[in-house]
């Protein structure tokens, strides 16, 4: 890899020999010579298909927090079956960055939708709170538990769209399970409200992981059971959604 730009002393921007754009980062990388080929016994970790305007991100920001974040990252995509932006070290650095500052200024954001994306993001969830654990043994700052919520966030806004043949089975899946809703429950369901958004979020992640073959663990059977029996007519409902996936993609939940 030729070396065509210094970004800050331990970033540089590289073109491999295909002539794709790569961010390299590595204790001292800066000093090297432009035009120079790029020992690889320098780099610590090698990002490809960086836009221009992360490129200019990473010049702010600390090679310990990027370092981190690259960490994490590499576990957000050995854990979740879905493709992650190749940007996503960067974000998570900056955002891993601000909250540090935040919290030495003594400045707690509020996070009102925390047990939404808990439920409805549990291995994001998990992951973010593994995060913030390596941010306190690591960089010695103790992060506000509110923060998991946002690291999670940043790594399902990650997300890779998925293709339109996907995009348009799981909004036919989300229109065929809330039909059923409607008939089952004996309502009408208002799709432009707050309430079927989080509905929609929790159908959408689920269907994810139909089509991907992921199941997920879970340890609320329990609390599963007893809200059976307590609502016998929701419980019909949900049967009847169960049977409707299993039919149409062979998957039984």
């Amino acid at each position: 890899m030729k070396i065509i730009k210094r970004i800050n002393n331990n970033a540089v921007l590289c073109l491999d020999g295909d002539g794709n754009r790569v961010v390299a980062l590595g204790s001292g990388l800066g000093c090297v010579k432009l035009q120079e080929e790029l020992d690889l016994d320098l780099v610590d970790h090698t990002f490809y298909d960086i836009e221009p305007r992360y490129v200019d991100l990473l010049r702010d920001l600390p090679a310990d927090h990027i370092e981190l974040a690259a960490r994490i990252a590499d576990m957000a995509r050995a854990m979740l079956s879905y493709e992650l932006s190749p940007h996503l070290d960067i974000a998570l650095a900056d955002h891993i960055s601000f909250a540090i500052k935040r919290s030495k200024e003594g400045i707690y954001l509020q996070m009102p939708f925390t047990y939404d994306i808990q439920q409805s993001y549990p291995v994001e969830y998990k992951i973010a709170e593994y995060a913030v654990r390596l941010v306190k043994s690591d960089l010695g700052v103790l992060l506000p538990p509110t923060e998991v919520s946002g690291v999670a966030m940043s790594i399902v806004n990650s997300a890779v769209a998925p293709s339109a043949d996907q995009a348009r089975r799981q909004e036919d899946a989300l229109e065929r399970i809330t039909g059923i809703v409607e008939d089952k429950m004996g309502v009408r369901v208002d799709r432009e409200g707050f309430g079927y958004s989080r509905f929609a979020t929790h159908v959408q992640y689920l269907m994810r992981r139909v089509l991907d073959g992921d199941p997920i663990a879970s340890e609320n059977s329990g609390m599963y059971a007893q809200l059976v029996l307590d609502n016998p007519k929701v419980s019909a409902c949900v049967d009847v959604i169960s049977s409707a996936i299993e039919e149409e993609y062979e998957a039984a939940l």
